[in-house]
């Protein structure tokens, strides 16, 4: 069922939702398949660097179709939109979407504040959620090969600065600099607990995690314990796809469908561990 990002976060208390970006729509109903089977909330992503690329505008329809006929709340995301791409919010919103994304973090306090409380007045009229970031993060969003040390040398987000900015922008999720990095990790992340408690403490809206994969489950837990409401997870899917064309390869085979329904069957399967992890992860915490 069509929902926003509000709603979905709201949805999965006391746990965490998943965020999984998607290259097309069979990448999507794998995700969606996976929330359906879990009775999980979800938010199905495309990011803004996959946008155009993949002719987002003509994929949509089938996008919502999907989400509408899914028996769990789902929201669908435009992931990392920048600054200067205010046409494609613009765009997105008029095709449906019902939570954006965007990243103002590379910009000052307060040329992020601008563009992001911009980005809610435009989204409010359609009823989509608005999901800002403060606190740079490492690596390249959106490519999986990206090797990325823990970025224990980056600043993390400020408590102090992150109330500021939820109280002046009327955001509804914030994505923080806790120790995590887009791509692919060549070494284990320090995730700083004590960032996320401390914004937690201070903010009340649900607080973001981007760069899950290769975070460790007990990483992902005591995240979600101190305040992470919603976890991205992406590279892995792409780092299992390729896996699967590889394999396929290998093989010499000619039967595509059969090749489509087991990488499908590979994203599903990781997909359902990573929602059960994140859902369940206060619990076992």
């Amino acid at each position: 069922m069509k929902a926003n990002l509000a709603q979905v976060l709201d949805a999965v208390s006391p746990g965490a939702a998943g965020c999984f970006n998607t290259l097309g729509l069979d990448m999507a109903l794998a995700v969606l398949d996976s929330a359906d089977a879990m009775g999980l909330p979800v938010v199905v992503g495309i990011a803004s660097r996959h946008f155009d690329t993949i002719r987002a505008p003509l994929q949509t329809p089938g996008y919502l179709k999907a989400i509408e006929a899914c028996g769990v709340p789902a929201a669908l995301h435009l992931d990392h939109a920048g600054p200067h791409q205010l046409d494609m919010i613009r765009q997105a919103l008029d095709l449906g979407f019902t939570s954006i994304m965007i990243d103002g973090s590379a910009l000052s306090f307060e040329e992020n504040v601008a563009v992001t409380a911009e980005v809610v007045e435009l989204a409010r009229p359609y009823g989509a959620g608005v999901e800002g970031e403060l606190g740079a993060l490492a690596g390249e969003e959106g490519v999986a090969d990206t090797g990325s040390e823990a970025p224990d040398r980056l600043p993390y987000t400020d408590a102090d600065e992150a109330a500021r900015f939820v109280a002046r922008t009327g955001v509804d999720a914030l994505a923080i600099a806790v120790g995590t990095a887009h791509g692919i990790y060549v070494e284990q992340p320090h995730i700083s607990l004590e960032t996320i408690g401390a914004v937690a403490g201070k903010v009340d809206v649900p607080l973001v995690m981007h760069g899950a994969t290769g975070v460790s489950d007990r990483a992902i837990q005591d995240s979600v314990r101190c305040g992470i409401r919603k976890i991205n997870y992406f590279s892995g899917l792409l780092q299992g796809g390729m896996n699967r064309v590889r394999a396929g390869a290998d093989s010499g085979g000619n039967d595509f469908l059969a090749f489509s329904q087991a990488l499908a069957a590979d994203w599903r399967a990781l997909i359902q561990a990573q929602m059960d992890l994140y859902a369940g992860a206060r619990a076992a915490a």
